[in-house]
């Protein structure tokens, strides 16, 4: 049934095309005329020098490019040269293509000629021209009644040049004779020698602006006219991206218009798209019945009539001669149930002030960016909306989305940047404010009964806002069938054997504008054995996040497009009977333009996996690319994965295995420091000798306070070492769960390593300080030196890991030990309680008593000497 329907829908629309086309075939004749060139013409120089062949793309190139504008005779002159240099330039540039509107247009080429080894062929002729209907927006549903004149040359070889001229005469009369345009001086491919000319009355005052690296026109008076020239040499192509955003232009242009102000736009606009006052006929009836339904409720109207028109008429735009930017009568436009934008604004803009509602047509660019950036002109715009005041608060729709829901004015409007709001007095651009956005959360719950039978799969999407009418536009265009099939074929490329177990569920709560969707799948083979260790893997990945993520290489030199606005909230459920043991785990990216955050955690049964992305703006800049790239390259490698091992007969891992490998490397390490330790304690040391009256005195004062430091760190060491669960298996075998566990391994290593050699060393210090050692103050001294470089060295390692993001107590740690060793360092360094201290040599029986008189001091020594 439906196939029928898409069947009889595209019949009626190639009727309409073809009506449209004999209509306008009668109207004006799209055919191809002959003529000299004109006799207005500037004089463009030869210039023969060729390009550098390695910065030729498509096997031809642009010896010459030239424009010229005849603005008081309405009339374009073209002299393109492309030269062929491989046989891809055959292919691709072989052929001659104008777009013309024979509405008010006239095309005349004056030269097709083929230049090989020095000698011309001339190609002109009106047989080798086909005019071919040029409806490229047709698959958007609008028809233009534009033509392309299409000259397919034979014979071209290697190395010919193609020469060819035209001119296009004629301009819209919808524009009153007001010219606005742009000139470029630069392409998207190699251009050898570029030259435009722009030629007005003397009298005729014209606004310009340049945009990007432009070299400065010429200007000269020509018999009572002025002349603007630029002409550059040796071109290189602009820089171009498939993922730069819609407005982004990286050619260097000018534009020209006739307009002074926002404000004679405006009037021109206004004129042109008089709201309907007297209403007659069906959409007068329509009227009648939604101000009954609605009463004095001025929203509930609103909403209504914006539903009627979002809805009711379908998009379709008959863009012919003056309807490129006229809009039809409202009353046509609902009685046939269609229009374009301007259509559709119109029609909503007098619905809406039949019942008293202030409301105003607004051209904007649905490409965004900033149309501020434009002098004031009549062709920056692509698009029509309507801002209405209901209540005394503005509220912009477009009228071209459907299937918006939700209640009184809370509607999603896109993000269109500025437009040119058509009422009386208006001469300025207005700001359009963010909309409130909505939001994807996604669950998908995986039930494992064991590693051998089915795995159950669930999927439950909750859209809400812009994101409910996207999805439910989606499914209304595509049917449930349809839906169903493309669902499951989605899932099948990432599970191999998937089959649905139930129709796909749809609630739509249209007054919250909320919409969700369960699915219900089986997956067979779900596990995948290894061989080696004989566990059962699988894995999952954040696909809906990955599919937002653009590709970036490492020629991308222009700002880029993203999805904007996109907010999602994917949530993976894994349900094992036998439950779970893997340590908590944070990730997250922040930047100006983005964000990301994972949570994985456990709880019973439970593994959650938890990752949230959005868009904050809908342009990476250049400078941010880098960065940019760095981040999809994480998200897509390691951050958006995770990977589990099932052990069948227990959960996904023992909680009692000690990590053999682990506890012998600790071991290691406090036998090899205990070794040296014991080396450095027993190495004999100078004897001291005392006079009659002193002796050694007890540890006492602050030095008790360092005892009570050192006995401490090693039980905190030993249990962290408990809490952490480092030196477990399961740890282990969890850490390699992730893609980018080898780091989080080598992480972990570092750690243990660092931590046990911290607890000798302060196991060290406290025998020596028990023993008031002569040796405890320079041990002690590197004991916190080491201890501050550690954990210094440990922070710097967890944030080289660039998944992981570095907890706030690291910083705290670092901080106290600094202080802590400053503190202590200089004490030990000055304080002659330590220095009365520690005395004991080794061995311990090594000093002696002397009378004070007896001792000779280094002076004397050296006069005895």
């Amino acid at each position: 049934m439906q196939k029928c329907f898409y069947r009889v829908a595209k019949f009626i629309l190639n009727l309409i095309i073809i009506v449209l086309s004999f209509t306008a075939a009668h109207a004006a004749q799209p055919v191809v005329h002959l003529s000299p060139k004109p006799s207005w013409l500037s004089i463009c120089k030869p210039y023969d020098k060729k390009p550098a062949l390695r910065t030729v793309e498509d096997g031809y190139f642009f010896a010459l490019i030239e424009h010229q504008v005849e603005v008081e005779k309405q009339a374009d002159y073209h002299h393109i040269i492309r030269e062929i240099v491989s046989e891809t330039g055959i292919q691709n540039g072989s052929e001659i293509s104008v777009s013309f509107d024979p509405a008010f247009e006239k095309l005349d080429f004056h030269s097709v000629t083929v230049w090989r080894d020095g000698k011309s062929q001339n190609r002109l002729k009106v047989s080798a021209f086909k005019v071919l209907a040029d409806e490229k927006d047709l698959s958007n549903f609008i028809y233009q009644g534009t033509y392309s004149a299409l000259c397919i040359l034979d014979d071209i070889r290697k190395g010919d040049r193609i020469e060819y001229s035209y001119t296009i005469t004629g301009r819209n009369p919808i524009f009153n004779n007001k010219f606005c345009g742009f000139l470029y001086l630069q392409s998207y491919q190699t251009v050898a020698h570029q030259y435009a000319a722009l030629i007005v009355s003397a009298q005729h005052k014209l606004n310009m602006k340049a945009f990007n690296e432009l070299s400065k026109p010429s200007i000269t008076d020509v018999g009572g006219s002025k002349k603007y020239e630029w002409e550059d040499f040796q071109i290189k192509p602009a820089l171009y991206d498939e993922n730069e955003p819609g407005w982004y232009d990286a050619r260097a242009y000018v534009q020209v218009s006739d307009y002074n102000s926002w404000a004679e736009v405006n009037d021109w606009a206004q004129s042109i798209n008089p709201a309907k006052t007297d209403i007659k006929g069906e959409l007068a009836e329509r009227i009648a019945k939604l101000k009954l339904d609605a009463g004095n409720d001025k929203e509930k109207y609103f909403r209504n009539a914006v539903k009627t028109v979002q809805d009711e008429v379908r998009y379709m735009g008959i863009e012919i001669g003056q309807y490129s930017h006229r809009a039809n009568n409202p009353e046509k436009v609902f009685t046939q149930r269609y229009g374009d934008c301007k259509d559709k604004s119109l029609l909503l803009v007098s619905m809406l002030r039949a019942n008293g509602i202030d409301a105003n047509m607004v051209l904007v660019n649905s490409n965004g960016g900033d149309i501020g950036t434009f002098i004031p002109a009549n062709n920056v715009f692509d698009h029509a909306v309507v801002v209405a005041q209901v209540n005394g608060k503005p509220v912009w729709v477009d009228a071209t989305i459907s299937y918006q829901r939700g209640a009184g004015t809370a509607i999603y409007f896109p993000n269109y940047g500025k437009g040119l709001v058509l009422k009386p007095g208006n001469n300025a651009l207005a700001v359009i404010p963010d909309s409130k956005t909505g939001k994807i959360v996604c669950e998908d719950k995986f039930t494992i009964k064991d590693e051998k039978s089915p795995v159950k799969f669930e999927v439950k999407t909750t859209y809400t806002l812009n994101q409910a009418d996207k999805i439910r536009y989606r499914l209304a265009s595509a049917g449930m069938a349809e839906t169903e099939k493309n669902y499951l074929k989605y899932y099948s490329g990432i599970y191999n054997k998937i089959e649905s177990k139930d129709s796909v569920v749809v609630i739509d709560n249209e007054d919250k504008n909320e919409l969700t969707t369960i699915e219900k799948y089986e997956i067979t083979d779900y596990f995948k054995k290894d061989s080696v260790s004989g566990k059962y893997e699988a894995g999952f990945y954040a696909n809906g996040i990955k599919e937002q993520l653009p590709d970036i290489t490492n020629q991308t030199k222009t700002p880029i497009s993203v999805n904007y606005p996109f907010n999602e909230d994917y949530t993976v459920k894994v349900i094992l009977k036998s439950g779970w043991d893997i340590p908590d785990a944070h990730n997250s990216i922040s930047r100006d333009a983005y964000r990301f955050s994972s949570a994985y955690s456990a709880s019973g049964n439970t593994l959650t996996l938890n990752y949230q992305f959005a868009y904050l703006k809908g342009v990476i800049p250049v400078n941010k690319l880098a960065e940019f790239k760095k981040d999809i390259k994480e998200l897509s490698d390691n951050a958006l994965s995770y990977s589990i091992s099932y052990s069948p007969g227990g959960s996904s891992s023992n909680n009692t295995d000690v990590n053999q490998w682990m506890l012998n490397m600790v071991l290691l390490i406090v036998l090899l420091l205990g070794f040296v330790g014991y080396r450095i304690y027993h190495q004999q040391t100078p004897p001291l000798v005392f006079t009659y009256g002193n002796s050694f005195i007890s540890v006492g004062g602050w030095l008790i306070l360092v005892a009570i430091g050192l006995f401490v760190t090693p039980v905190t060491v030993i249990m962290a070492f408990v809490n952490t669960r480092y030196l477990q298996v399961s740890v282990w075998d969890n850490l390699g769960a992730y893609r980018y566990g080898n780091s989080l391994k080598a992480q972990v290593i570092f750690e243990v390593a660092g931590e046990t050699v911290l607890m000798c060393y302060a196991v060290f210090c406290l025998i020596l300080l028990l023993n008031r050692r002569d040796i405890l103050p320079k041990y002690i001294i590197g004991y916190f030196i080491f201890a501050t470089s550690f954990f210094v060295a440990d922070y710097a390692f967890v944030a080289s890991v660039s998944h992981l993001k570095v907890p706030d107590s690291y910083i705290t740690t670092i901080t106290r030990s600094f202080i802590i060793g400053v503190v202590w360092i200089s004490y030990f360094k000055k304080s002659t309680r330590v220095k009365q201290t520690f005395l004991v040599p080794y061995p311990a029986y090594n000093y002696t008593y002397q009378q004070p008189d007896t001792i000779i001091s280094d002076e004397q020594q050296q006069l005895k000497d």
